[in-house]
């Protein structure tokens, strides 16, 4: 009789454990990470060639961002820190002591600048967008509006910005060397749009 009760609770606990395991949900990091790789983009080699990009994008502070990402993902390492952050002080408790992320380890760990606004105060109407993506980012009037319109809102998707800093990036091969004023003053232009389009991809 005791035995047939050991037996019954211990199938019980597995029940119970099996249920469980169901129910737990998996921590997992969320990112853009795959559809954005660097290994999938193209770029341009350091080199007196490139350096009208390679200048600007060393100026810019982010150049660490190459060498950081979310292409491995340690889910059994963001689970055991999600079960030791507590909202009510913004820290990990850990067994060494609390710890909290600052802004100095951010430049210290990642080499990135925190100073300067990075995003404008209020957010931009559709004109405003298209306009911007005219200027800055060399898209036509017609393939900005046709984005804003199928985003419903001044933003680009991902993919659109990666598939037209390619083509940027060509056109700037193409107008390595040069015969008139008017080439001159596009490439500026095509380059300067590369460059700007490359670090958004690099922010994610």
């Amino acid at each position: 009789m005791f035995i047939l009760l050991i037996i019954y609770l211990t199938v019980l606990f597995f029940l119970f454990v099996f249920q469980f395991q169901k129910k737990k949900h998996r921590v997992k990091g969320i990112s853009h990470g795959k559809k954005l790789s660097l290994k999938n983009l193209t770029i341009p080699q350091p080199g007196e060639q490139n350096d009208w990009f390679w200048s600007e994008v060393n100026m810019s502070g982010l150049t660490p961002l190459l060498t950081s990402g979310y292409e491995n993902n340690y889910h059994e390492f963001v689970s055991a820190m999600s079960e030791r952050w507590h909202e009510e002080t913004s820290s990990f408790h850990l067994p060494v002591g609390e710890m909290n992320i600052t802004l100095d380890d951010v430049v210290c760990l990642l080499g990135i600048l925190i100073t300067g606004r990075l995003l404008p105060d209020r957010e931009l109407n559709r004109e405003e967008g298209i306009k911007m993506m005219q200027v800055d980012l060399h898209f036509t009037e017609e393939a900005a509006a046709k984005e804003v319109a199928r985003q419903g809102a001044a933003h680009f998707s991902f993919g659109v910005l990666k598939r037209r800093y390619e083509e940027l990036l060509n056109r700037c091969n193409q107008l390595l060397e040069i015969d008139t004023q008017e080439e001159q003053d596009e490439r500026a232009h095509v380059r300067l749009a590369c460059i700007k389009e490359f670090l958004l991809l690099l922010l994610g």
